[in-house]
């Protein structure tokens, strides 16, 4: 009797815990990155991220090539002043849904750069998230306007 309470126990925990609703599908789009001037060792990264699935996802961490610093940032407005804050607990990409990191926004800040970007030049990133892994990502590098 007290294995079968016990095991009945165990089943309904199972069941209790949340699944997630479905697979996610993501793809990136238009990503690019300003250009920088010597001595400038960092620049930002902007993209489009689209979930194409029934799933969510989400966005964990950001890696560079060559090896710098790089992580998503979120720039908010406090009484007139811009401010930058990582977003340490990930960037949500809802199910269905596309999350667009743009100047003034979300974006991928990148830092430690050895020598500057040129325009045309790719910055080649590693964006990795929650439920779908690691995704290549090159970013062209353009003008401040953008592409």
């Amino acid at each position: 009797m007290k294995r079968t309470l016990l095991l009945a126990a165990l089943i309904l925990g199972a069941c209790s815990k949340p699944q997630p609703a479905g697979k996610p599908d993501i793809l990136i789009a238009t990503a690019w990155a300003r250009e920088t001037v010597a001595g400038q060792t960092g620049t930002a990264a902007y993209m489009k991220i689209a979930n194409f699935g029934q799933g969510e996802d989400k966005l964990l961490s950001v890696s560079a090539d060559p090896p710098v610093t790089a992580m998503v940032h979120q720039t908010s407005n406090e009484a007139g002043v811009s401010k930058m804050r990582p977003l340490s607990d990930g960037l949500a990409i809802p199910a269905r849904q596309s999350v667009t990191l743009e100047p003034g926004g979300t974006h991928i800040m990148v830092m430690g750069l050895k020598a500057p970007l040129k325009s045309g030049d790719l910055l080649k990133l590693r964006l990795k998230f929650e439920r779908s892994g690691e995704k290549p990502v090159d970013a062209l590098v353009t003008g401040a306007e953008g592409p």
